[in-house]
């Protein structure tokens, strides 16, 4: 279905007209949840194209035709890449695998050996049973029903997902590792992750996405993800967003996490998948002395189009954040990026850093960068920067007379480019994610 066939079936009341009965089988307050989630969806318009973080990106491309909507199977190729994640549990890189069948089934390794320190892991339908006074407490309450549409949408429709609990003083040495696939093409997932960290407690997730349609003419797939992350007093929390997904998948996510007083919080975003991809991230600092690191990579290939938007709220005085964000597109690929830095009128003494760098190897690619500055007090210091650019031709003369090909210098190029922010990540998340953005330098 076209995008102005979409329009029109918008117009005419797109709507969710019932939840299915396994999305009101629960407690009252997830039902109330679900259902104030349903109503927000059907009566909160479509987006203005044009308006605020919609100049680039057409809404109505996350709206699904459910007609062709078949159902979620597994996608083709997520055999290869569940057994990839089941080996580097099995040799002990990982300390649990939850894997998210497109929230039709959580299947999860390794939470029983965790259960003797108080540590939980298991599906959120599960937890909403045994642990009704943790998720009661937090689910939906960074993303509820008015964040926005398409995050009323995931309230509404999520059939399953991960939660993961972290009681106080304890910590988790070796990753967590969570695996999503989004089905095969013709298909909807609406993956839910909860997160909660106590107090002084440690933790490193790694939330994989993967899967999804590889040819369009076939149909395309539908994701629409939310994660909420909660680190309660001097907790530090990593967390590592990795999108690979297929060649013809629409994806829709929200990130939000919000940290208190000594907390620490470093997330890493990488995106090298899909079709269309609009991701937000945002944290809050919420408690004095809270800090917050955000790195991100970004490799946009043939019509990838990316839409990324970051927020670093400080809410609370004597807070750090620092964003680096780096692009590299070729081919016919975009990127949008905008970074918003806001400072209450009450967080004083506050340190706040945004910059974003886009690499062009190619004509006919795009970038677009927007850093936004909300500063409601003076007692801060506060910069941003970006550059858009192509690679120099002179660094690539250099090196091809010294022996290199073009390829092979421009790889050692972008290599470069991207080698500090790979340098800047703990050595145990460096070594497992830089196999990842080597992959992705192969096919430049």
């Amino acid at each position: 279905m076209t995008t102005e066939q979409l329009k029109d079936k918008s117009e005419m009341n797109y709507d969710i007209k019932e939840l299915a009965e396994d999305l009101t089988n629960g407690p009252d307050w997830l039902t109330d949840k679900r259902r104030n989630s349903q109503k927000t969806f059907n009566d909160t318009p479509v987006p203005r194209r044009g308006a605020h973080l919609w100049r680039y990106t057409d809404p109505y491309q996350f709206l699904f035709d459910r007609e062709s909507m078949a159902g979620t199977e597994v996608s083709a190729n997520h055999a290869s890449v569940e057994k990839a994640a089941i080996r580097q549990f099995e040799e002990n890189n990982t300390s649990c695998l939850a894997i998210d069948l497109s929230g039709r089934e959580i299947k999860i390794s390794g939470a029983e050996n965790l259960k003797k320190d108080g540590l939980i892991v298991t599906s959120l339908s599960q937890a909403v049973k045994s642990h009704p006074e943790i998720v009661e407490k937090y689910l939906y309450q960074l993303v509820g029903h008015k964040t926005g549409k398409f995050e009323a949408m995931n309230g509404a429709l999520w059939h399953d997902g991960v939660f993961i609990y972290v009681p106080d003083g304890k910590q988790l040495e070796k990753p967590l590792h969570i695996l999503h696939d989004a089905g095969r093409e013709n298909s909807s997932s609406f993956p839910r992750v909860l997160i909660v960290v106590g107090k002084n407690s440690e933790l490193t997730v790694i939330d994989e996405y993967s899967g999804g349609s590889t040819d369009s003419e076939k149909g395309s797939s539908y994701s629409n993800g939310v994660v909420e992350v909660f680190g309660d007093n001097d907790s530090r929390t990593r967390y590592v967003f990795l999108q690979r997904q297929a060649s013809a998948i629409k994806s829709y996510y929200t990130y939000r996490s919000r940290i208190e007083q000594g907390a620490s919080m470093l997330t890493i975003l990488l995106s090298f998948g899909g079709a269309l991809t609009k991701q937000n991230f945002s944290i809050t600092l919420n408690g004095h002395g809270a800090e917050s690191t955000l790195y991100g990579l970004l490799f946009g290939t043939d019509h990838q189009h990316f839409d990324n938007h970051t927020i670093h709220q400080h809410s609370s005085g004597q807070t750090r954040s620092d964003i680096k964000f780096k692009v590299v597109l070729r081919d016919k690929s975009v990127s949008t990026y905008t970074g918003l830095i806001r400072i209450e009128n009450d967080a004083k003494t506050c340190e706040a850093y945004q910059e974003n760098r886009n690499l062009l190897l190619n004509n006919g690619t795009r970038a677009e960068t927007i850093p936004e500055l909300e500063i409601l007090n003076e007692d801060v210091s506060c910069s941003h920067g970006a550059t858009i650019g192509p690679i120099d031709p002179d660094m690539v003369f250099y090196l091809t007379s010294r022996g290199l090909s073009k390829s092979e210098a421009v790889r050692t190029i972008v290599s470069g480019f991207v080698a500090d922010i790979l340098k800047l990540l703990p050595e145990d998340l460096r070594q497992r994610l830089s196999g990842f953005v080597e992959q992705r330098l192969e096919n430049i």
